[in-house]
């Protein structure tokens, strides 16, 4: 079972993406530590990459809701 911080906020996306190490070690998750995932320039992990992206689509409906 993987265990995900919860008191971590939610960064602005860098402007700039940055490439993957092309390093021989594998690259690891900034968030958990897991491996990154393929083709992603976020050094982020598949869960986290998509807890990520849930999160901003929550903050922009919230922001987009009439009160």
């Amino acid at each position: 079972m993987r265990r995900v911080k919860r008191n971590r906020t939610v960064s602005e996306p860098p402007s700039e993406p940055r490439p993957q190490k092309a390093t021989g070690a594998e690259a690891k998750c900034v968030v958990c530590g897991d491996p990154v995932a393929q083709l992603s320039t976020e050094e982020l992990c598949w869960v986290c990459r998509r807890l990520k992206i849930s999160a901003w689509r929550e903050v922009d409906n919230q922001l987009s809701a009439p009160e």
